[in-house]
């Protein structure tokens, strides 16, 4: 998991937290979460945004930004309120792929 990157929540746009859980005596799975109160948002860097819940398999969005060159989940990395922008990252280290969206829209744009 990259430790230089800090997610933004895709509902409060808020800094997620690196977290690490454990799946089993010899595997751990680490995300990031969002720190607002009682939200329970995390960001994995296979899966995206996704919401889990205990004993059914994640449920993410099929319209969330992938990178072009990886075809890896982005992160969301600014939020620009003076022109209401979302800003995707790629979490592959050294990929420099990026995109915008609008706040709210879920069609990928591209700079």
């Amino acid at each position: 998991m990259r430790t230089d990157i800090l997610p933004l929540c895709d509902k409060h746009y808020r800094t997620m937290e690196a977290c690490i859980a454990p799946f089993s005596a010899d595997y751990s799975i680490e995300f990031f979460r969002c720190t607002e109160k009682f939200c329970q948002r995390c960001f994995g860097e296979r899966l995206g945004y996704v919401t889990p819940q205990r004993g059914t398999p994640p449920v993410f969005s099929s319209d969330q930004p992938r990178c072009d060159s990886h075809n890896r989940p982005m992160f969301i990395c600014n939020l620009d309120r003076q022109h209401n922008l979302v800003k995707y990252a790629c979490p592959e280290p050294s990929c420099t792929d990026t995109g915008t969206l609008p706040v709210g829209s879920g069609i990928q744009v591209r700079p």
